[in-house]
Formats: structure tokens, C-alpha cells, sequence
């Protein structure tokens, strides 16, 4: 009798995060962005700026909850198949955001793609944005609290430890295991 109530429990949570998905989804395509099938949302992401056509998600994406696009209306997200984005996530970027298939990003994290000049002559805040695109690749994990910036390159099948910092000029080989700040190599996937 207690499979019975956690099935029918389970089937309704996943009717509930699929309806919010195909909310997403319209709001989405009604300003030109691409969504494919089976989007879910578990908490409708918040935009902080309207999409125009920006915005590129593929088939069985999950959204978990409290996840904010900071997508400029000059930048770019594009997601793929099978995307899983836990909660409390900030995608920001004035250029792109690209993230493979079957990548997951855990909790708490950041992904950043843009950041304020730093000249010493005015204050920063007052200064234009600088910007590089962002590659995850596919079969990837970010695990939580970890923050990746502007220029970073993921190969595929790369994992990133909880807390990790991932910089630009971090060179990541395909399929390592990594943690800490600085970034290092623990391991090899096998």
C-alpha cells in the first residue's frame, strides 16, 4: 500500500513539474526562442531580461528551482538534450552560454560569462562589460557552489568538484576529474 501512495505521489509531482514545463516552454516561444519536448520545471526560472530569439533549449531538460537567465539581449543560451540544472543556478552572459548534452549542474552554482571592465580612472560599476563565451560539453557534471567564468572551455566528460572555481586559462582534459581552487586534476574517469 506505500509503493502505491509514493508511486501515485511521484506520477502527480511529475504531471506538476511537466505542466510548469510546457508554461515555460510557451512563454519561451512566444518571443522566438526554441524549446523541444519534455521540458520540466520543478520553479519557473526568472528572466532578468526579456528573451528575444536567445534562447535555445533541446529535448528532456530539467530546471530545478530558483534558476535566474541573466541572458543580455546580444547574448545567447543554448541548451541540449537531457540538461539537468538544479536549483538556485545564475546563467549570466552578454555573449554565450553553451552547455551539451547530458551536462548537469548541481546547486548553487554560477555560471558566468560576463564581468565589468576594471580600469583604475572611474568607478567599475560605471564601466561597459567584458565578455567570452562559455562551453560545457556533453556528459559533463558541475557539481555544487561552483563558479565558472567567462572563457571557460569543458571538454567533454569532465567533472567539476563542489566549490571549485573554473577559470579561462584552466586547461581541462576530456573526461578528468577536477577540484579546488585553483583547479586541479584529482583523476581520470574510467
Amino acid at each position: 500500500m506505500v509503493r502505491l501512495i509514493v508511486y501515485i505521489e511521484q506520477v502527480f509531482r511529475n504531471l506538476k513539474f511537466r505542466y510548469k514545463g510546457r508554461w515555460f516552454k510557451f512563454y519561451l516561444m512566444l518571443h522566438g526562442c526554441k524549446v523541444g519536448k519534455g521540458l520540466k520545471c520543478m520553479g519557473y526560472p526568472k528572466l532578468r531580461a526579456v528573451p528575444k530569439k536567445n534562447i535555445t533549449i533541446g529535448d528532456n531538460v530539467t530546471i530545478g528551482r530558483n534558476v535566474t537567465f541573466e541572458i543580455g539581449h546580444e547574448g545567447k543560451l543554448v541548451m541540449g538534450n537531457n540538461v539537468l540544472l538544479a536549483d538556485n543556478i545564475l546563467l549570466s552572459t552578454i555573449s554565450e552560454i553553451r552547455i551539451g548534452n547530458w551536462a548537469a549542474i548541481a546547486e548553487n552554482s554560477s555560471i558566468r560569462g560576463s564581468f565589468h571592465e576594471m580600469k583604475k580612472d572611474e568607478p567599475y560599476r560605471l564601466q561597459g562589460n567584458v565578455s567570452a563565451p562559455i562551453i560545457i560539453g556533453e556528459d559533463t557534471g558541475i557539481a555544487a557552489g561552483c563558479v565558472v567564468l567567462m572563457g571557460v572551455i569543458v571538454p567533454k566528460g569532465v567533472f567539476i568538484g563542489s566549490n571549485s572555481t573554473v577559470l579561462k586559462n584552466t586547461e581541462l582534459v576530456p573526461y578528468g576529474i577536477y577540484g579546488g581552487t585553483p583547479l586541479k586534476l584529482i583523476k581520470l574517469r574510467e
